[in-house]
């Protein structure tokens, strides 16, 4: 998982390999729109929808807020204390020097984990100065210049994790960017994916809002003859996002709303129908106290024994 300072650079990167910018829904984000920074939303007050404040504001993802959104969901999830032990069990499993690879490694939490276990250990990377921070901080891993579409580990991997890059990127290439990274793995080698998903709170909220909630099975599935030949475990995780003011539950809210293009929307999004979503959903006035849970959905992926 990655920093807020590490995730911007890697997300400009990795969205202009895979399509350019006019192309991709997630990433269009029209600069022709209504600016309401000064405008502040009470938690105790609905406010009338489709009214002249009607264009739900973005986080521009490249702008100071998407990055301060960012380092405060990684403040306010309780994620890593049950993605890591689940990914450890996993790790600890696997024979001695084992080959493994972070696929979109970032400065290298995650990619920290699998070098105590695995060896040789491989941080793909396409961000310049992310891989310069690899190497820095784990001067033992091998870092790979590249991304999900070009990227090459020099052996077969028994192990590689992809984990929240997914849905920075459009669904309907999921299937074919898995199905890549899977011709790395060794026999019995193992590919992880981590993705939120699940009926929990920023899913419920996407679908409110007339927008995809994150399915990454659903795309699996839609591709089903693609997988014939692969075994595939899944486990659903529950982790929450905890805030203590209605200004910070906002914040997430909008980061989450914000993983959506525009125009994946059934009907563009109303400013006032967010706002009184989250006072209505999300937040709580009299413990003051908001957030969410939502599911993390664990899909590792492993080739079918060949029959003897």
């Amino acid at each position: 998982m990655q920093t807020a300072d590490e995730f911007l650079p890697w997300l400009q990167e990795q969205r202009e390999e895979l399509h350019n910018v006019e192309a991709v829904a997630v990433v269009s984000m029209p600069q022709e729109r209504v600016r309401l920074q000064s405008h502040k939303f009470s938690p105790h007050t609905l406010l009338p929808e489709n009214s002249d404040m009607a264009i739900f504001r973005r986080f521009e993802w490249d702008s100071e807020e998407y990055s301060d959104a960012f380092s405060c969901l990684l403040r306010c999830s309780s994620e890593r204390s049950v993605l890591i032990p689940f990914l450890r069990q996993q790790i600890q499993q696997l024979p001695a020097r084992s080959a493994a690879a972070d696929w979109g490694a970032g400065t290298g939490d995650l990619t920290q984990l699998l070098h105590q276990y695995c060896s040789p250990t491989f941080a793909i990377e396409p961000a310049p100065a992310m891989r310069q921070m690899l190497k820095q901080r784990l001067p033992n891993v091998q870092v790979l210049t590249g991304d999900l579409l070009t990227a090459c580990p020099p052996v077969v991997l028994d192990y590689a994790l992809l984990a929240h890059v997914l849905y920075h990127l459009p669904d309907e290439d999921w299937a074919r960017i898995i199905l890549r990274l899977l011709e790395f793995q060794s026999p019995d080698g193992q590919l992880v994916i981590v993705l939120k998903g699940g009926k929990f709170g920023c899913n419920l909220m996407l679908e409110r809002f007339g927008a995809q909630p994150f399915d990454l099975m659903r795309q699996i599935s839609m591709h089903a003859d693609q997988f014939s030949d692969f075994e595939l475990q899944v486990e659903q995780l529950v982790a929450s996002v905890n805030t203590n003011s209605y200004e910070q539950t906002e914040k997430l809210a909008r980061f989450m709303m914000c993983d959506r293009g525009l125009d994946e929307f059934s009907t563009p999004p109303d400013e006032a129908a967010f706002a009184n979503y989250v006072a209505a959903e999300l937040w709580n006035p009299a413990k003051q106290l908001g957030g969410w849970d939502y599911g993390i959905t664990v899909c590792t992926i492993k080739k079918n024994p060949t029959p003897t």
